[in-house]
């Protein structure tokens, strides 16, 4: 498994890739037939809307869920929750 955390991680030929990817207006659809859980410890529509989009636009099913839904950590753990 490899991290992404600064843009150094990735080598030219990687960044090549990924810029040609965000310009695909067609993007592989990934997540074809899968469903994504979007677990927010805080309210943020900006964030909630913008990855709701992505995982729509590679072919998922956004499932947002508020953190004190779940209860992570009171009713649920974390384990049962992910």
């Amino acid at each position: 498994m490899r991290h992404l955390l600064e843009i150094d991680d990735l080598s030219v030929e990687e960044l090549h890739r990924v810029l040609a990817l965000a310009a695909d207006p067609t993007p592989p659809q990934v997540l074809a037939g899968k469903g994504m859980a979007l677990v927010f410890e805080k309210p943020s529509a900006r964030t909630r809307n913008s990855m709701e989009m992505a995982v729509f636009q590679l072919g998922g099913h956004p499932v947002h869920i508020q953190a004190a839904e779940v209860g992570m950590d009171v009713r649920e753990s974390v384990e049962d929750v992910t």
